[in-house]
């Protein structure tokens, strides 16, 4: 399903009326490419006669992963229902708690949802393929028998490998390029830090790493 801002604010207004009695303005509807959260809700907050005021609420929806209608709409309510505990003041024991939970069980019971506490997008599929990455991968075997990988910044490479022929712990290096996606989780360095791996991790993308010299980057 193709995601819009009018398709956001008619689902809105419909669930609005059906769970919450009409009873929430209308936020700021936006829509955002974030992967780790399927939905969020966010808002201002200001003191006033010691309390707290909240106002300015917004919700975005992730239009990244590929969603049907009903989970796009499930996560809208689950937003919908941290929007209607903020709006009206009430104290809940967490961001999902007690309150939370109470108001998704019933909405779930009531309108045949499967609201769910977290927006997990693990196992989802990207609305748009991503495109393969290359990664510039150093391999580090230690004396004592330790192996490491790493993901580098292209442009700091010529910096490490000169760092590293000082390194005395360090037996062996090598690079390669690779796009492998055991690699996305690792983060882009510009120093001397690396994973830990064991030898059979290390030996399926690098080798034996029994050379004491450095190979040269390709």
């Amino acid at each position: 399903m193709t995601l819009t801002i009018l398709y956001l604010q008619e689902a809105f207004a419909k669930y609005n009326r059906e769970i919450f009695d009409g009873s929430l303005p209308m936020p700021a509807l936006k829509l955002s490419r974030a992967r780790t959260r399927l939905g969020q809700m966010a808002c201002k907050k200001k003191w006033s006669w010691g309390r707290v005021k909240y106002y300015d609420y917004v919700i975005s929806v992730s239009t990244y992963y590929d969603l049907t209608q009903e989970q796009i709409d499930d996560v809208l309510i689950h937003e919908m229902i941290h929007y209607s505990i903020a709006y009206t003041g009430v104290k809940d024991t967490s961001p999902h708690g007690v309150v939370f939970r109470g108001m998704m069980d019933a909405v779930n019971r009531r309108f045949g949802r499967h609201v769910t506490v977290t927006s997990r997008s693990k196992g989802l599929s990207p609305r748009h393929p991503q495109k393969p990455k290359e990664y510039l991968v150093l391999g580090l075997v230690m004396k004592d028998g330790r192996r490491f990988l790493s993901s580098v910044n292209p442009r700091f490479a010529g910096e490490m490998e000169l760092r590293l022929s000082t390194v005395p712990e360090v037996k062996s290096r090598k690079w390669i390029r690779t796009s492998d996606e055991y690699f996305r989780s690792f983060p882009l360095v510009r120093t001397l830090r690396a994973r830990q791996v064991s030898a059979s991790v290390f030996d399926s993308f690098i080798g034996t790493g029994n050379d004491d010299a450095a190979r040269s980057r390709k």
